[in-house]
């Protein structure tokens, strides 16, 4: 047994990993587990998670799953289990509008590489979710397909820019998504919607094939899912070289670092947690603690100045250079957007390279500073999910919201291509998800996994779909 027993309507309510395993034994079928799915995302419509559905596509992959499975032949252990991609990612036959007027009814013809070993996985894609233009923005709300909802509460975010998979995943419509994540588009939105997400290293879940990169290396393609064990499953499925994308054929794979060290920290340069957060901070250290394991506090290897003024220029000259293979560029583009390219007009060719050198010295130094420790524990986001609408909170710990002071311990994870996965923690006392996030040096994936269960085990967070209803 995988769990309770479940009519054939309810199966939506299953992890990947108990669902796979419900069609090993013969007691659903591939079909059946879709339609599942499919019921629970038209209940859930108000999420506005998904921007495209494909039904036939998805009907066709369920029916040969379980011819498969039939035949005793299942191509991986989540074999027949409905997944979503996040907007932003080639899925060869269907839209990939990137949240952008300027590319809507764009059709790539291929998959990207992560999307490939899914369907030879044997993933059912149901279709793509909802992203704010061109990825960039703390919040999924665009001019195409407008703004996604949070499962927890529906007057407020999921975050960005992976929010319409975390909203999909959070509410059951799908167990696993893919998303992408450049600042912390994975994590933040992992943290709000009270899932899980996994930033891996730069590397080692290959792509190729898709939208052009808008920072150098910083953006790699991640893991969301409401289960760590179904997290640990898709790393299996999708991590691994590949020589059509160079930078996977670098990346390192460590086995996990027995009894890591941890070291934690609550604040950079002034840029603080809520005091909320904070106690679920402390809560995950004194859990790390009691378990065995050498916890200290630590002083943050970076600083937040270098990583915003790099970050700034390559988004705004990465913008600027979209563009121009925009296949529809005089449609509107949002607010945020036209002002980074606007801003990209003031950069000059020295600035750029200028900005490049400082990204070599910045992680130079970040390297240099690390802590005595094998990992890193820090909050996710600094506060809890915000209106829906909204580019960042009103005020975080009384000052003025702005998506810099939120992610404050995000971004720099991105520049310096390390791994990271944000950990569901607890709730607000309102009833808001909270999420902390651990950070290892490149390859340490596994360790990260290994240390997250270790969370999981002591903080025992709610792993079931949540949905608040209509608005």
């Amino acid at each position: 047994m995988t769990g309770p027993e479940l009519g054939v309507r309810d199966l939506w309510r299953y992890s990947a990993v108990q669902a796979a395993a419900t069609l090993r034994e013969g007691r659903a079928s591939a079909p059946e587990l879709l339609e599942a799915c499919l019921e629970r995302l038209a209940a859930t419509s108000a999420l506005n998670a998904l921007c495209c559905t494909d039904r036939g596509g998805a009907r066709r992959a369920a029916q040969a799953s379980a011819e498969r499975y039939r035949a005793g032949r299942a191509l991986s252990p989540v074999d027949g289990v409905p997944v979503v991609v996040k907007d932003n990612l080639f899925v060869g036959g269907l839209p990939a509008t990137w949240g952008s007027r300027r590319w809507r009814g764009f059709v790539p013809e291929r998959d990207d590489l992560s999307v490939g070993r899914l369907r030879a996985a044997g993933a059912v894609i149901v279709g793509k979710t909802n992203t704010p233009e061109l990825a960039m923005s703390s919040n999924t709300d665009n001019l195409v397909f407008g703004v996604t909802r949070n499962p927890h509460d529906l007057r407020l975010t999921p975050g960005g820019s992976s929010g319409g998979t975390a909203a999909a995943v959070a509410a059951g419509v799908v167990p696993f998504g893919l998303g992408t994540d450049s600042g912390g588009s994975i994590r933040a939105p992992a943290s709000l919607s009270g899932i899980y997400g996994l930033r891996p290293t730069n590397g080692r879940v290959p792509r190729a094939y898709g939208f052009p990169p808008l920072a150098l290396d910083f953006q790699v393609v991640g893991l969301m899912a409401r289960t760590l064990a179904d997290l640990a499953a898709y790393f299996g499925v999708l991590a691994g070289a590949d020589p059509r994308d160079p930078a996977s054929l670098l990346a390192p794979a460590y086995p996990p670092v027995p009894a890591p060290r941890v070291g934690w920290f609550s604040s950079v340069d002034g840029a603080a947690a809520e005091p909320e957060t904070t106690e679920h901070l402390d809560a995950a250290a004194g859990a790390l603690a009691a378990s065995g394991l050498a916890v200290a506090r630590v002083r943050a290897p970076y600083t937040l100045a270098p990583v915003s003024e790099i970050w700034g220029v390559l988004v705004s000259a990465g913008v600027a250079a979209a563009q121009e293979s925009a296949p529809q560029p005089g449609e509107q583009l949002t607010g945020q957007i036209a002002a980074l390219v606007a801003g990209a007009a003031r950069i000059s060719g020295v600035d750029y390279c200028r900005t490049v050198s400082a990204v070599t010295a910045t992680r130079r130094a970040i390297s240099a500073a690390w802590p005595d420790a094998d990992v890193l524990l820090t909050p996710a986001l600094t506060t809890a999910a915000w209106p829906a609408g909204l580019g960042a909170p009103p005020a975080v710990t009384g000052q003025p919201g702005a998506p810099g002071p939120v992610s404050a311990f995000l971004q720099w994870v991105n520049l310096m291509g390390y791994p990271a996965i944000c950990v569901p923690a607890g709730r607000y006392r309102d009833g808001r998800p909270c999420g902390v996030q651990l950070v290892a040096r490149p390859g340490h994936e596994r360790t990260l996994l290994a240390l997250a269960a270790t969370l999981d085990s002591a903080l025992a967070p709610d792993h079931a779909p949540v949905f608040a209803g209509t608005l």
